[in-house]
């Protein structure tokens, strides 16, 4: 499975589910830093992510990601805010739906 496939079927998993909460998928990067592969989640909510919302979504992403199997490589999971620098909202996602 090709990254970009992964990181489309991770947004629309993770998406519904995150429906009933003000918590946001901002960005999902798939890359790999040295020996790793890394499944970056960025998520956002208009009063700000704080650690709490990192853990929640660690936790449904975790779940959801075990159950579908699809990422066949070992990965890192990273839930994080996009930070002050963010880029364009949704930048990578776009991109990829544009493909």
């Amino acid at each position: 499975m090709k990254n970009s496939e992964i990181i489309l079927k991770t947004e629309s998993l993770l998406t519904p589910l995150l429906a009933n909460t003000d918590i946001e998928i901002y960005d999902i990067e798939f890359v790999k830093e040295g020996p790793n592969r890394i499944l970056r989640l960025y998520i956002d909510k208009e009063e700000g992510i704080g650690i709490n919302d990192c853990e929640l979504v660690s936790r449904i992403a975790e779940k959801v990601l075990d159950k579908e199997d699809f990422i066949k490589s070992a990965y890192v999971l990273e839930v994080s805010s996009p930070g002050i620098d963010r880029r364009p909202k949704r930048e990578n996602l776009d991109k990829l739906k544009e493909e």
